[in-house]
């Protein structure tokens, strides 16, 4: 996978290598089942999905080791469209967003759509006002667009310290939900896979930066689509004879609706505010499951729907990925390709939270509390689900569940064998994996180009390259570290993150692209304003000042950080000609790239000599 032809922009092997990457993967998965069968003892086939397929994530990774600044931090802008759009959704997805709306959708049911919608909707904002033009002028990390947009250093280096935080943000929540997969997967405590991941992510993607990166993360997000679709599509066939549970899941939908009007389940309607989404703890199922507005209100559906868009759109650890593509117009592909696949992965979850819901209605409702079926005992006594109160028969408001549990919990209900459900831990494994590993090395790449290339400091292209490594595993070991003492919920970490990209980075890097007067004291007061906003109502929130939870911060943080940045721009002078003449140029679709030509004249220079 390291091979790249000089011919050719493109390597067209990619296709055989990743058959090959998935066929051992699915090898792997059917040698396991037949040792299942053979009797083989059930750690043994535990180490074995979890260690394999690490082991495979770190081969790819340094197959794709590079020297070559370029290569290390935009991939040799040889990625393709579809697979930029693979990693793009899965890395905005993560483990956390695979794990934790899964239990959404069967626990608060409709109302998990509007993480879903806007997580669609960020996409389709990132295709078209931002991705592009970053792409054409080309810069490695978010800051350094900005910087190099506006003409500015300290434009720079304020965007590179404000957008640190989301991403450490991004990072504890992926490792957290990646650590309680892996933990249930081999039977070791959290805080041990905590560190076992780690490891595992450094020689992933130190040797290579976004080179490996981007190639294990493909490998990853293939790995947790299979994890994620395959149980689901065999519970469809034997329910609907159809193996595509996506379509299939709407007749089933209808008849729990049907079930549960007989059963009387509430139909409750939250506040226009309430936003009373599943935590950590065990929630029973209190309303029916497509009745709207049950738990989020209508405007907190929609305000936690733009919140999520605008985080998607700006967050620092998914736009550098668009830089990593041949052209513009593949940068607007990919852009496509990520909405496609994040479409697959959502419906897929969704249709995951269907079925189980349908199996629970058929095999537990109506039941003596004696007379459950084995698999809810086996979660019962391992304090993932349980009966509240001490009725007769059980009822649908009587099922509790905890919300990370609902994807792990469909190969149990359906009767699978084992290392069916230790394949869904794997793919939300490698969902962790992806999700952290594209944060570190956008973080560590910020550090290095940003942090210190940002200053006077221009060091030559192998110490860059050596900066960016070093910077990227020390990164990996403190946000691993903090991952351990952070006792947050993993879904509040990522909503928090996504709030505070979208108020820190939301407003600045759209203004950057429409609005051609923006200059560099507005941005920075943009930025700091509509940080500073968004953590006050983070602490807000979760100290219950506001009468609306933390996670919705960005409804304050992005009104405040357009205001910020339209009345210093206009309290400051106009830009200069140079800087209008770069805005210009950087909205024509073709002709190189900005800073690609840069940095040619500059070697051209360097080789004439004084």
């Amino acid at each position: 996978m390291a091979a790249t032809s000089q011919r050719r922009l493109v390597n067209p092997m990619l296709g055989t290598y990743f058959g090959i990457f998935v066929s051992l993967i699915v090898g792997i998965v059917l040698l396991l089942l037949v040792f299942e069968q053979l009797g083989m003892s059930g750690p043994f086939l535990r180490i074995g999905m979890l260690v394999a397929p690490i082991a495979l994530y770190i081969v790819v990774g340094a197959a794709a080791a590079c020297r070559e600044p370029a290569d290390f931090l935009a991939a040799g802008r040889r990625v393709p469209s579809v697979y930029t759009g693979l990693v793009l959704a899965g890395s905005a997805t993560g483990a956390t967003g695979l794990v934790a709306i899964t239990g959404l959708f069967f626990i608060n049911g409709f109302d998990a759509w509007c993480l879903a919608i806007g997580l669609w909707a960020g996409f389709v904002v990132m295709a078209l006002l931002i991705a592009p033009y970053l792409r054409k002028l080309g810069a490695y990390t978010v800051p350094s667009y900005l910087g190099r947009r506006l003409d500015n250093r300290l434009v720079r280096i304020t965007s590179a310290a404000v957008l640190v935080v989301p991403m450490v943000l991004i990072v504890a929540a992926e490792l957290k939900m990646g650590a309680y997969a892996a933990a249930w997967l081999s039977g070791g405590s959290e805080a041990f896979m905590t560190q076992l991941i780690v490891l595992a992510l450094i020689p992933m993607v130190v040797l290579g930066g976004m080179r490996s990166l981007t190639w294990s993360n493909a490998g990853q997000a293939m790995v947790a689509l299979l994890a994620l679709i395959v149980p689901v599509a065999i519970v469809a066939v034997l329910e609907t004879n159809l193996p595509l549970p996506q379509l299939s899941h709407g007749p089933v939908l209808r008849g729990i609706g049907r079930l549960e009007a007989m059963q009387g389940v509430p139909m409750p309607l939250a506040p226009l505010l309430g936003l009373d989404l599943a935590g950590l703890d065990m929630r029973a199922l209190g309303h029916r499951i497509a009745h709207p507005y049950a738990s989020v209100g209508p405007v907190a559906f929609i305000l936690m729907l733009l919140s999520v868009m605008c985080g998607i759109a700006a967050a620092p650890w998914l736009l550098p990925r668009v830089v990593c593509t041949p052209s513009v117009y593949e940068t607007r592909k990919s852009a496509a390709w990520a909405i496609v696949f994040c479409g697959i992965i959502l419906l897929t979850a969704a249709s995951v939270a269907v079925f189980l819901r349908d199996i629970v209605m058929d095999q537990l409702v109506g039941r003596a509390p004696a007379a459950l079926p084995d698999w809810f005992r086996g979660l019962m006594q391992a304090g993932l689900a349980g009966i509240q109160g001490n009725p007769a028969q059980v009822q649908v408001t009587n099922i509790g569940f905890k919300r990370d549990a609902v994807l792990f919990a469909l190969p149990l209900a359906a009767g699978f064998p084992a290392v069916v459900l230790h394949m869904a831990l794997a793919g939300a494994v490698a969902a962790a994996m992806l999700g952290a590993s594209a944060a570190i090395v956008a973080i560590g790449n910020m550090l290095a180009e940003d942090g210190v290339g940002g200053l006077v400091w221009e060091p030559p292209p192998q110490m860059r390259v050596t900066v960016a490594r070093v910077a990227i595993a020390a990164v990996a070991v403190l946000t691993g570290w903090i991952a351990m003492l952070v006792p947050s919920d993993p879904l509040d970490l990522m909503l928090w993150g996504l709030a505070l990209s979208a108020s820190a980075g939301f407003p600045v890097i759209v203004l950057s692209v429409l609005w051609k007067r923006l200059n560099a004291f507005g941005a920075c007061a943009g930025m700091v304003a509509g940080f500073a906003t968004a953590v006050l109502a983070i602490m807000a929130g979760e100290a219950a000042w506001l009468g609306m939870p933390g996670t919705l911060a960005a409804t304050f943080g992005v009104p405040a950080g357009f205001l910020a940045a339209a009345v210093a721009t206009r309290l400051a002078g106009a830009p200069d000609r140079q800087v209008l003449a770069l805005l210009r140029y950087m909205r024509l679709p073709g002709r190189e790239t900005i800073y690609d030509r840069e940095a040619r004249l500059q070697r051209m220079k360097q080789q004439r000599g004084p």
